[in-house]
């Protein structure tokens, strides 16, 4: 849980420029619609609901303009096995370092993915439909077999269960065939 400074707005703007930021650090509070993020929604099999959002930038000791922070939402996609909508939790935390060309990015050091912004324009909800993309599983299904199994999947090839059979079956056909001989 972050705690409000004076450094930290509750609602999120809807872009900034990282190059003119300074040395002051920023920190962003707040919420984005999915419907904002269409690429993020058509993977998605509903658009309904909204992303919690967390963001700081600066410039850290080693001069590296970065934007770091933490993203929550829960999501609807099609389980691959049973296909059957499925709520997906998705949590992601982000640590990016701001680049203005990718000849730069040898500089960037290995705790940083690089952001490219020639212009130094990032606008929030690109940034946190890219981080969410990224967060999503590649082939969505539900964690548990049995979940699926509870939607009417069955494996290829997986051998049925065999049919129960009532035991005094085989003994009333018996009595029939003794009756029949006397």
């Amino acid at each position: 849980m972050y705690i409000i400074s004076p450094l930290m707005q509750t609602r999120l703007p809807e872009k900034f420029n990282v190059w003119k930021l300074g040395t002051t650090r920023c920190r962003w509070q707040g919420t984005l619609s999915l419907a904002q993020m269409p690429r993020l929604t058509s993977l998605l099999s509903a658009t309904q609901g909204s992303v919690a959002v967390e963001l700081e930038t600066g410039v850290d000791e080693q001069n590296i303009r970065f934007i770091a922070g933490h993203l929550e939402v829960t999501v609807e996609m099609i389980c691959q096995r049973c296909m059957v909508p499925m709520h997906l939790p998705i949590v992601a935390d982000l640590r990016l370092g701001a680049l203005p060309s990718e000849a730069r990015l040898d500089e960037l050091p290995e705790d940083y993915e690089p952001l490219l912004v020639p212009e130094g324009e990032v606008r929030i909800a690109d940034l946190v439909e890219d981080e969410l993309i990224l967060a999503l599983p590649l082939v969505p299904k539900h964690q548990h077999l049995r979940q699926c199994e509870a939607n009417g999947f069955e494996w290829p090839g997986q051998p049925q269960p065999p049919e129960k059979t009532n035991p005094f079956t085989n003994l009333a056909s018996l009595l029939d065939d003794l009756k029949k001989e006397q």
